[in-house]
């Protein structure tokens, strides 16, 4: 300080000096930190080592970069109930939380802070309302971690390849979408709907990096056709056939992202409107029978006079998404009811649904949508679905599943739209027909998956929609069944609303 007084310096010029130190050292770190660069593109090889390096190398930055994301994912999401325009939440960790009700898996009771924590986060700002919690639905929580999904791929039977499979068919369908958000040629409704649930299975929302911008704009797509109808219908043609089809699955789709957005970042404007509208149409035109069926000649397809095990089939997985994002809407559990007792009722005696001759509904296409309805919604129907287990499991022993059953003129074999219901009918059962389905049907799947990462599909039906959507979208589903389907006494514990251990 002597030294420094002799040769002029007083305390204004030490604490310039001291500032100007402390700014040299923030330059200087700044600029010496490089972020690694980014990985933009993979190198492209010709050679057959070259291409399966090159995918697997794609597979393993998608994998690091969705298990990053994971981490920082909330598992719980305050809810406030009206709040007014001035509502300011404050951050709350997970691990601050205390979960007052678990046996919801959707919706817990009053918000709970752990002792000590309160002053960390701050209160709320503005007429808030706190009354709830959120919790990621259990059939959505394994789909989002990829170590937790290649556990459960081993832990059911699946395979490694499964999942570059299934990486393979998004990155087709991101190929394919169509400039207004939609997929397809033909029943957009419907293809998007299944591309959407493709995405889904692996948990890609809008939220993603890969995927956000198609998932987004294929929801958007959805909910302006919902807007677009008064009646809420989404299709394009509302008054056709297929329309019903298309509206169940496209409902179907928009549950799902119900739920899941419950966690994301982007708003989904509409979402929730479309969702509740297009559930309170198919309800409203639910059959005396308590089916579903096409025909009609008022403002939509639906004909209340007829019963379509087919149509049936994807009206009650708009249900049960339904029953599962927590919603109350009106007539739901009503309608649930008469589902059941309408398969109970379309069951032959040798066990299968559906017609017993050799027309495209018969009972070995369809079997399965009987089997998984009563599994999803029925909890005192485990005879019936026994009996409708073995009768599937006889049939298809004697005629495993191969690809060529893939030809609607084959009418002694199902369809892979009947496959469809079977994988997921199967895995709920597990057991030796799980393991039968392991060992015949999936190589068969995995065996025709083209280089684009579709598949392609023989007959009418299979060909629906055009660009091969319908087929990869059924075989991607199968293929997510794994970790997509939730295990039978966690979905009777979620549809009826009572606790039970979660698998």
């Amino acid at each position: 300080m002597t030294y420094w007084r002799k040769a002029g310096g007083g305390s204004l010029a030490l604490s310039l000096l001291v500032h100007a130190g402390l700014i040299a050292l923030f330059i200087a770190i700044v600029t010496s930190t490089k972020p690694e660069p980014e990985v933009k593109s993979i190198p492209e090889f010709k050679s057959k080592q070259g291409v399966e390096a090159s995918s697997d190398l794609k597979q393993q930055l998608r994998a690091n970069r969705q298990a990053a994301m994971s981490k920082t994912m909330p598992k719980i999401r305050v809810v406030s109930k009206n709040p007014d325009p001035v509502c300011k939440l404050p951050d709350v960790p997970t691990e601050a939380m205390e979960p007052s009700d678990m046996a919801s898996p959707m919706v817990g009771g009053p918000v709970s802070v752990k002792p000590g924590t309160d002053n960390m986060f701050g209160p709320p700002k503005g007429n808030c309302n706190l009354v709830s919690h959120v919790f990621l639905p259990p059939s959505i929580k394994g789909r989002c971690d990829p170590k937790v999904r290649l556990q459960k791929l081993k832990e059911n039977g699946g395979s490694p390849e499964c999942e570059k499979a299934v990486t393979s068919a998004l990155e087709y369908f991101k190929a394919k979408q169509n400039p207004n958000g939609s997929w397809g040629q033909a029943n957009r409704a419907a293809m998007t709907g299944f591309a959407l649930l493709c995405y889904f299975g692996r948990c890609e929302t809008p939220d993603s990096d890969f995927y956000g911008d198609n998932v987004m704009k294929g929801i958007l797509y959805l909910v302006e056709l919902s807007k677009s109808n008064p009646q809420g219908m989404m299709s394009e043609n509302p008054k056709s056939n297929h329309a019903t089809y298309e509206h169940g699955i496209a409902t179907y789709a928009l549950g799902e992202i119900y739920s899941l957005s419950r966690l994301g970042t982007r708003s989904l404007p509409g979402v929730k409107e479309a969702f509740e509208k297009g559930v309170k149409l198919i309800i409203d035109n639910q059959a005396v029978s308590g089916g579903w069926g096409y025909g009609g000649k008022g403002e939509t397809a639906y004909n209340k006079a007829a019963n379509d095990l087919s149509v049936t089939g994807w009206q009650y997985q708009a249900l049960k998404a339904a029953k599962l994002s927590g919603l109350k809407i009106d007539g739901l559990q009503a309608s649930i009811d008469k589902v059941v007792k309408n398969i109970e009722s379309l069951q032959s005696k040798d066990g299968g649904f559906g017609n017993t001759g050799t027309g495209a509904y018969n009972q070995w296409s369809l079997s399965g949508v009987g089997i998984l309805g009563l599994q999803t919604f029925a909890t005192n129907k485990t005879a019936l679905i026994k009996k409708g287990l073995k009768f599937s499991y006889d049939f298809q022993t004697k005629e495993p599943p191969i690809w060529a059953s893939g030809n609607v003129a084959d009418h002694a074999r199902p369809t892979l739209y009947g496959w469809y219901y079977y994988a997921q009918c199967y895995f709920q059962n597990g057991g030796a027909e799980m393991k039968f389905w392991n060992e015949t049907a999936l190589p068969e799947i995995l065996k025709h998956q083209n280089k684009d990462g579709s598949w392609t599909g023989t007959g009418a039906i299979l060909t629906a929609g055009g660009d091969n959507v319908f087929t990869t979208a059924l075989c991607t589903l199968m293929l997510e069944v794994y970790y997509r389907v939730l295990a039978p006494v966690v979905l009777a514990a979620l549809i009826s609303g009572v606790s039970a251990p979660l698998r």
